[in-house]
């Protein structure tokens, strides 16, 4: 085995591999949030000290709430207009949005 083939060897999964971390933390955001708190908690958490604070302080959790967080605490299914979703597509807090018709034109 050549230095080039083992260089390959090494580097094509660890790309893969970093991409399909990405895409997991784009598409499993609280998944995510998990391993970064657990994370944070083994590194010490509060009490950690140099280096590991820092590090501590970027894999905390940030504290937000609100409707466009993501959370899922049931309060966030009364906001309505909060998004601006239900307000673009017609809709207010007590009626549901109207449909929205599509039409398909042909380019000449």
């Amino acid at each position: 085995m050549s230095l080039y083939q083992a260089f390959e060897a090494l580097l094509v999964p660890a790309i893969v591999l970093v991409c399909a971390i990405s895409v997991a933390a784009r598409y499993m955001p609280r998944t995510r949030e998990r391993i970064k708190a657990g994370l944070a908690a083994r590194l010490g958490g509060g009490n950690a000290q140099g280096w590991r604070a820092a590090l501590v302080r970027r894999l905390a959790p940030a504290q937000v709430a609100g409707c466009a967080s993501g959370c899922d605490s049931g309060g966030c299914n009364t906001c309505g207009s909060a998004t601006g979703a239900s307000a673009a597509a017609g809709g207010t807090r007590d009626q549901p949005p109207q449909e929205q018709t599509i039409r398909f034109v042909r380019r000449r």
